[in-house]
């Protein structure tokens, strides 16, 4: 396709692009290819953050209510496997 017409039908052409439809535009004797870039997944874009500014066991073991109630949740989840 040439660049004129490329720009005639912009939107039409990135729409076949987006579907993985490699397109090739001509322009001044040069070919280019127009292809989408991998998507990259929700985790990969992830930032990580530290929002814990203490150790986690220090929180959990503060409360021995607590403890209790995720060792007994925990010993029932081995308990089934």
């Amino acid at each position: 396709m040439t660049a004129t017409n490329f720009r005639k039908h912009l939107f039409e052409v990135l729409e076949q692009a987006l579907h993985g439809e490699p397109v090739e535009i001509t322009y001044k004797g040069s070919r280019l290819k127009l292809t989408p870039a991998p998507r990259k997944s929700k985790l990969e874009n992830a930032v990580r953050r530290n929002a814990l500014l203490v150790d986690f066991d220090s929180i959990v073991e503060s409360d021995p209510e607590l403890m209790a109630q995720l060792e007994e949740k925990w010993r029932r989840e081995y308990e089934e496997l």
